[in-house]
């Protein structure tokens, strides 16, 4: 019997640990993300943002590529929400992951470009 009562508890604490990471994701997508540029990637006037909007059931990202302060290219795609492991979002129909780190209030946007390459850009959220 003792068993069984610690068995549910390790369930019922693996459960709420989960609840807990997947209510972390959800409050957090919604808003607008900086790009953080790597050390050999920085480029001045250069800044990328992400925004993430929810579209009913679905979530709308919109990358916009700044020069200057002026928006030189915009790209939006439909994604959906990936529950499993930590939470992330994955777009529909195509090759991109936004995958959210809830501590530190950014995400890593992974993309299969079209040679094959898979690219990791740092985002952080800026509300």
């Amino acid at each position: 019997m003792k068993k069984l009562i610690k068995d549910l508890y390790c369930a019922v604490k693996v459960l709420l640990h989960f609840c807990r990471e997947h209510h972390a994701t959800i409050s957090m997508m919604p808003g607008i993300y900086a790009k953080q540029p790597s050390h050999n990637d920085f480029i001045a006037g250069v800044d990328t943002m992400l925004k993430i909007n929810a579209c009913g059931s679905f979530y709308q990202v919109t990358r916009t590529d700044y020069i200057s302060n002026i928006a030189e290219n915009e790209e939006t795609w439909l994604a959906t929400y990936g529950w499993h492991s930590n939470g992330h979002l994955i777009e529909i129909g195509g090759d991109r992951y936004c995958i959210f780190d809830t501590v530190a209030k950014s995400l890593y946007l992974e993309e299969l470009t079209e040679t094959g390459k898979t690219t990791i850009e740092l985002f952080t959220k800026s509300y």
